[in-house]
């Protein structure tokens, strides 16, 4: 058997560093913003979306009490941490407040800024009355479709491999 060229060794070794890279790229965890469904016998994760500091995403909801929509608006921030940054709303409903933040007015709209209060991670019950809607990354998730009528979803930033978030559809 004839020795091997360098340029057979060059081209093995350029093949396996590429391999190399690509198991490790794809192992390689990154932040995703998860949804997990907390009812039954174990955590279920629903959603996954990839995210980096400074995403932002809203959740709007109808208001038990005046059945007008609320929009909450979330952050990630460098430690990959979820914070209230803004609440918009028509009418100062039961269990609206200004007491954080800076009040402010749009129209019609109330809206408190710069809230920005750590909720990492929070629980949300989800309601077909509420209506509850995710909006990140021009993506429109509606929380009733992921979870049983009164069933808890939990929303956190974790460190996802991206081969996981890719094959279980996160983007």
């Amino acid at each position: 058997m004839p020795p091997l060229r360098p340029k057979k060794y060059v081209f093995i070794l350029l093949v396996a560093v590429l391999l190399l890279v690509a198991c490790a790229y794809f192992l390689f965890p990154v932040p995703a913003l998860t949804i997990v469904n907390l009812d039954g016998e174990r955590e279920e994760h629903r959603v996954m979306v990839r995210v980096s500091a400074g995403d932002r995403f809203t959740i709007r909801y109808i208001h038990s009490v005046d059945r007008l929509p609320v929009y909450e608006s979330f952050f990630v921030d460098h430690g990959h941490r979820l914070f209230l940054s803004e609440t918009r709303f028509l009418m100062m409903g039961a269990g609206m407040s200004d007491s954080e933040g800076e009040l402010g007015y749009d129209g019609q709209w109330t809206i408190i800024r710069n809230i920005n209060r750590e909720v990492s991670p929070f629980r949300l019950r989800v309601s077909s009355i509420a209506e509850q809607t995710l909006f990140i990354n021009d993506r429109v998730i509606k929380l009733k479709e992921i979870a049983p009528e009164s069933g808890v979803l939990k929303f956190e930033v974790r460190r996802i491999p991206i081969a996981y978030l890719t094959l279980a559809g996160g983007y």
